[in-house]
């Protein structure tokens, strides 16, 4: 499966969107982002429709479509937030096209209204560019009204964006993970037999590698490689053979150029464009250049190593830990994500036995 995300509107200037009680910009990529996590995790590629700026609503129009249409989607969507020149407007609602009531669109709102917002239906959304336009089945979410006290309340009372992108998620994929996973939080997750090979690859490079120089405990590696390659379907992993996004930081080999998606302390998400990614002949390759990377990385000239912690220690809780207070990612909640949502949930402390 292949999923268009659009974090609607540019963040600023023209197509900005809805200025109400919060910007409609800024949470849309809260949102955005927090569903192409999820979608990622579970192994499904996701397309960057999101356009950050435009000189004109209609070139911002014409990149989203442009950056849907290019891609073979099963679903195009599109993320919103409402707004009304009273400021009384509430409730969430779906836009499609000639208002086909796709069952994916309408779960969206049954379940965003059993949290407590109106459901105002899936609508004839044929009128809207990026619904005429993109070729893929499309749905433009309204996820609620962001001028509206009581809509603004609910959002944030439910769990704000990651509440809403775990709606949306569930209903376009078909599944309820977080309802399984309240009822079973230690339970080994099943694997597809994609997810089951590439683990195992990882795990034995790793496994090999940890025996040999002792730089990385396997599990976290191979759960790395796991949540930031989503299952080796990534475009750095499938087009740079990256499987942990590491960028140039001194190194000589070949480079890969894309754009970051980084994490302000904040929570809120921004973009950087045209950023250098090291890129390698096979995966076996960036496997054992990420652990070269932790081993020998350092900030001041040599003097210490930026993850000197890391390297040796046998709790895989700790080097989680270890590697988002050294700065390895942006993510606020990157040890959290890796130990539980990786280590834990695939049991991948088997790699590190002898």
């Amino acid at each position: 499966m292949t999923i268009g995300v659009n974090c609607g509107h540019t963040l600023h200037g023209a197509g900005s969107g809805a200025e109400g009680l919060f910007r409609e910009a800024e949470h849309t990529r809260l949102v955005g982002q927090a569903l192409v996590d999820l979608l990622k995790e579970a192994g499904i590629y996701v397309a960057d429709c999101t356009i950050d700026k435009a000189d004109t609503c209609q070139e911002y129009l014409a990149k989203v479509v442009s950056f849907a249409n290019r891609e073979d989607l099963d679903w195009f969507i599109s993320i919103h937030f409402n707004a009304s020149a009273s400021h009384k407007g509430k409730g969430v609602e779906i836009y499609t096209y000639k208002g086909k009531q796709y069952p994916q669109a309408k779960a969206i709102c049954e379940e965003m209204a059993k949290l407590g917002f109106e459901n105002r239906g899936v609508k004839e959304g044929s009128g809207l560019y990026v619904i005429r336009k993109t070729r893929a089945k499309a749905m433009l979410v309204e996820v609620c009204f962001c001028d509206n006290q009581q809509d603004v309340d609910t959002y944030y009372k439910i769990g704000a964006a990651r509440a809403v992108s775990q709606i949306i998620f569930n209903s376009i994929c078909g599944q309820c993970r977080q309802g399984e996973n309240e009822k079973s939080p230690g339970r080994v997750q099943e694997k597809s037999k994609e997810q089951t090979t590439f683990m195992e690859f990882v795990g034995a490079i790793a496994r090999k590698d940890w025996k040999e120089r002792r730089i990385m405990l396997p599990s976290v590696v191979t759960a790395q490689a796991i949540k930031e390659s989503a299952w080796g379907t990534s475009e750095l992993a499938c087009k740079a053979n990256a499987l942990f996004g590491i960028k140039e930081n001194g190194w000589k080999g070949r480079i890969y150029i894309k754009e970051a998606i980084e994490q302000k302390p904040d929570g809120s998400y921004y973009k950087v464009d045209d950023t250098r990614w090291r890129a390698y002949d096979n995966w076996e390759q960036s496997i054992l250049d990420h652990n070269n990377y932790i081993a020998t990385r350092s900030t001041d000239g040599g003097r210490s190593l930026r993850y000197g912690a890391v390297i040796g220690c046998c709790d895989p809780e700790l080097v989680c830990w270890y590697l988002q207070r050294c700065g390895y990612a942006t993510s606020i909640t990157y040890a959290e994500s890796l130990m539980k949502d990786y280590v834990v949930k695939y049991d991948l402390t088997v790699y590190d036995k002898p």
